[in-house]
């Protein structure tokens, strides 16, 4: 990560916010101030180790080198080893809510025999990845025209994705994303992993991120509610369900070997990647694909070079 003078920790706004039935303790660090039709991104992280911690910051170059657009960057870490921090803390152009809470569903909390049932996120991925955005959703200006959830594994690779996506947010259409996912609902739904809302929308219908599962996972329910209420959703074409997508990338790009997820605008050009299916989200062990080592190295070596 780009290292620059941030604040002290001293300089933290402690605040807590209740979720769910728990009082999250977090600490807000506040840099960047842009007004409320900015786009405010949101990347919730778990750094756990060093391969994460690679992932973080890839995430956070590539948004950098991509999106020229005014928007704020926003950060929610749920309760990373504080040490795993020192680099994100030090940036200058990213907003960071520390979440000093472990992030646990009900049933994560309820005791055996005197023990924990389950005592880390690790084992709720989906519960822990919608606590950040609800936290994130509490924090930002209530009066933020367009909210967007991105996962630490996922990048755009082209200028103008987001105000590609931005302009889909008419007509009608209350958010858009880079991936519809169809295996859990009829008429599919956005996945979390890229997606940007109307937040004054998302208010009104009084929605969450919180899962329901096993039929709905984080952020689905946004997707559901919001066509319920009369809207629509657009999603970008993408190779995970559509692999013959790839033929449409030159045989001269470096993204069309890349065995991660691709997503496309209206005129062909992949604008955003996702590491996802090679990846398990809770360890950081590779499974198929690309790994996070090679994903990592590409994006040093071809897209921020």
């Amino acid at each position: 990560m780009a290292r620059s003078g941030g604040k002290s920790a001293k300089q933290r706004l402690p605040v807590k916010v209740s979720l769910d039935g728990i009082e999250y303790r977090i600490e807000l660090e506040r840099k960047v101030y842009l007004t409320p039709d900015a786009p405010r991104l949101v990347v919730v992280s778990h750094v756990q180790n060093s391969t994460a911690k690679e992932l973080l910051r890839v995430c956070l170059a590539a948004i950098r080198r991509f999106t020229p657009e005014p928007h704020e960057l926003w950060i929610v870490d749920n309760n990373s080893p504080m040490e795993n921090l020192d680099e994100l803390l030090r940036l200058d152009d990213v907003n960071v809510v520390l979440n000093r809470t472990e992030p646990l569903p009900p049933e994560g909390r309820k005791l055996e025999d005197g023990q924990a049932a389950c005592v880390s996120q690790l084992n709720w991925g989906s519960y822990a990845n919608a606590v950040g955005l609800e936290l994130a959703a509490r924090v930002i200006e209530q009066q933020t025209g367009y909210f967007m959830s991105l996962h630490m594994d996922a990048l755009p690779c082209r200028a103008g994705w987001l105000s590609f996506l931005r302009s889909k947010l008419s007509d009608g259409i209350a958010a858009a994303g880079v991936r519809m996912d169809t295996t859990r609902t009829p008429d599919g739904v956005l996945h979390v992993l890229g997606y940007m809302c109307d937040f004054q929308l998302l208010k009104r219908l009084k929605l969450s991120f919180f899962p329901d599962l096993p039929q709905l996972d984080v952020g689905d329910n946004v997707t559901v509610k919001m066509r319920e209420a009369g809207y629509k959703v657009f999603a970008c074409l993408n190779t995970v369900w559509e692999p013959d997508l790839v033929a449409r990338i030159p045989l001269s790009s470096p993204l069309r070997d890349l065995h991660v997820d691709r997503s496309f605008d209206d005129n062909g050009n992949v604008i955003f990647l996702h590491l996802g299916r090679g990846l398990r989200r809770s360890s950081g062990e590779h499974r198929k694909g690309t790994t996070a080592e090679a994903w990592i190295n590409f994006v040093d070596t071809v897209l921020l070079s």
